[in-house]
C-alpha cells in the first residue's frame, strides 16, 4: 500500500513514531538501572570537576547543549508568570518552550524529579508523586518560518495526559535525548502549591536607619487556619524570593511569635533585600528599525545585529522610576500576525557599558533572565581601552529584554548586583513567599502556599 506525504513534517512524524517505539523498548530494558542511578544522583555545591562536566545533573536552571536557546518555563498563556502551578487544579498548567538550532529533528524525552525545600531530591519514589509515565516524549514541535536563523521550536505542557502530579513541593524538570539518556538538554525548576494556608504580607522601606535608603523589608504573617502544625519552629520552612528567582532568596526564618493560629515574621533585618534598581530595557522586536535601547540595526552575512545605546553605571545616580519586567523577558515580534514561537529571528545584541578605567580584581557580566540569572561565560564583557568601554555580544531571540550589569570578583561566581547599578528602597519589585511543611515521619516537604506581594502596592 502506497502512502502519500504532503509535507516533510509528516515524514518526520512517521519516522519519529517508529523511533519512539524503538527508544521506548530500549528504555524499558534499562528501567531498573535507570531508577537505581536516579536514586543515587546528588547535587554538589562544591566547584568540583564533576559539577562542571557537560552532563552533570544540576538541580537548578541550566542549559547543557550549546545549540539550545531561549528556554522559557511559565504559567500557561503568560510568559511573565512564575513557574508555579496549583495542585489538583486542571486549569493550572505550565508551558515549556525552547529552540534547538539544528535542521535535524531531535528525539527528546522529559521527566520530573520531586525535591525538598532545599532543592535536593526527596526520598519519594516516582510512583508516589506521579500518576502516569515517569518519562515521556516531547512531541509538540514546529520549524522556524521566514527566519535567517533556522531552528526547531519545542513545546511541552505540564501536567499532561500522560503525567499527572500528586504531591506538592519543588520539582526539577529534566529534558534529555531519548537515544542517549545521559545526554542532558536542559533542566528547569518549578513549584506545585496546595494553597491551603493564607499569607498576609507587606513590603516597606527597611526599618534600620542605615538600611533605609537602599533596602526593602518584607514583613508577613502565616495564617494556618484549620491546618494543623504540631511544631512550626522545627517543621515549617519559609523562603522569600525577589522577582521569583532564587539568586538572593531569604531562608531560615523562624516565627518571631505564635498567637493562636497566626505565625508572625515581622523582623527588622533578617527579611530585608537590596532594592536594586529598575532594570534596563532592550527592545529587539523589529530587525529593521531600532527599538528602545537600540542605537542602530544592521544585517551582515545573513545575520541580524542590534547595536545598543551605550550604557553608563548608575551606582551614584538618584532613583528614576521607569517601567520594567523585573529582569525577565518577553519573546515576540511586531511584524503583523507573526507567531513569536517560530517567526521570531535571532539577533546579535551588542552591549556597551562606558567605563573610564578597567576594573581590577573582577569582571563585568550582562545579567538577568536572558542569562538564566547565572554568570554565563558568553555574557562576560571585555574592556576596550581605545573606546574606554566594556563590550559583549549575546545571541538573542526577538523580543523585549530586561538586563543589568553585575560585577563578579575574581575567584567567585557571586554576582554583585549593586556595584554598577546602585540600590534604592523605592525600586519596584515583586516578592514571593513560599511556605513549606514537613510533618514528623514524612519523607518530603509539602508546599502549603506560594504568595505574591508587590512593592509599591498599587491598587490596579
Amino acid at each position: 500500500m502506497d502512502i502519500a506525504f504532503e509535507s516533510d513534517k509528516q515524514i518526520d512524524q512517521v519516522l519519529r513514531v517508529i523511533n519512539n517505539v524503538f527508544s521506548l523498548f530500549l528504555l524499558l530494558l534499562a528501567t531498573e538501572n535507570a531508577f537505581a542511578q536516579e536514586s543515587f544522583t546528588t547535587h554538589h555545591d562544591s566547584a568540583g570537576t564533576e559539577y562542571y562536566s557537560d552532563n552533570f545533573l544540576r538541580y537548578d536552571n541550566h542549559v547543557y547543549q550549546d545549540n539550545v536557546k531561549t528556554v522559557l518555563l511559565h504559567g500557561q498563556g503568560w510568559q511573565l508568570a512564575p513557574p508555579v502551578i496549583m495542585l489538583n487544579d486542571p486549569g493550572s498548567i505550565l508551558e515549556l518552550h525552547f529552540d534547538v538550532v539544528d535542521s535535524v529533528l531531535g528525539n527528546y524525552m522529559y521527566s520530573v524529579i520531586h525535591c525538598n525545600a532545599d532543592w535536593q531530591p526527596s526520598d519519594l519514589d516516582f510512583q508516589e508523586y506521579i500518576i502516569g509515565n515517569f518519562e515521556d516524549f516531547i512531541n509538540d514541535y514546529d520549524y522556524s518560518r521566514n527566519t535567517f536563523q533556522k531552528y526547531i521550536h519545542y513545546k511541552l505542557e505540564i501536567p499532561s495526559f500522560n503525567l499527572q502530579i500528586t504531591k506538592s513541593g519543588n520539582y526539577l524538570l529534566k529534558v534529555f535525548d531519548s537515544e542517549d539518556p545521559d545526554k542532558l538538554i536542559l533542566t528547569r525548576r518549578f513549584c506545585v502549591s496546595e494553597e491551603i494556608t493564607a499569607v498576609e504580607a507587606k513590603v516597606k522601606q527597611a526599618t534600620r536607619v542605615h538600611e533605609r535608603r537602599e533596602k526593602q523589608e518584607v514583613d508577613f504573617s502565616v495564617y494556618q487556619g484549620n491546618y494543623e502544625l504540631t511544631n512550626p519552629y522545627s517543621d515549617l520552612k519559609v523562603v522569600v524570593l525577589q522577582n521569583h528567582h532564587w539568586l538572593n532568596a531569604v531562608e531560615g526564618l523562624d516565627p518571631r511569635f505564635i498567637k493562636e493560629n497566626v505565625l508572625d515574621y515581622d523582623y527588622d533585618h533578617e527579611n530585608t533585600f537590596w532594592g536594586g534598581n529598575e532594570y534596563r530595557m532592550l527592545d529587539i522586536q523589529n530587525t529593521r528599525y531600532p527599538g528602545q535601547g537600540v542605537n542602530r540595526v544592521t544585517f551582515v552575512d545573513q545575520e541580524n545585529h542590534a547595536y545598543l545605546e551605550p550604557d553608563k553605571r548608575r551606582s551614584s545616580k538618584v532613583y528614576l522610576e521607569r517601567p520594567d519586567l523585573n529582569g525577565w523577558r518577553y519573546i515576540k515580534t511586531n511584524s503583523g500576525f507573526s507567531d513569536g514561537e517560530v517567526d521570531a529571528d535571532y539577533v546579535n545584541a551588542h552591549f556597551v557599558l562606558k567605563q573610564d578605567y578597567e576594573l581590577q580584581n573582577g569582571d563585568i557580566y550582562v545579567f538577568g533572565a536572558l542569562t538564566d540569572w547565572r554568570i554565563q561565560p558568553e555574557a562576560k564583557m571585555v574592556f576596550n581601552a581605545d573606546n574606554m568601554q566594556y563590550e559583549s555580544t549575546l545571541y538573542l531571540k526577538q523580543g523585549l529584554y530586561n538586563y543589568i550589569y553585575v560585577y563578579v570578583e575574581d575567584g567567585t561566581l557571586e554576582p554583585n548586583m549593586i556595584e554598577l547599578e546602585g540600590s534604592h528602597f523605592q525600586t519596584e519589585n515583586e516578592y514571593a513567599i513560599l511556605v513549606y511543611h514537613r510533618e514528623r515521619g514524612w519523607d518530603f516537604d509539602r508546599l502549603l502556599k506560594y504568595a505574591v506581594v508587590r512593592f509599591p502596592d498599587r491598587q490596579d
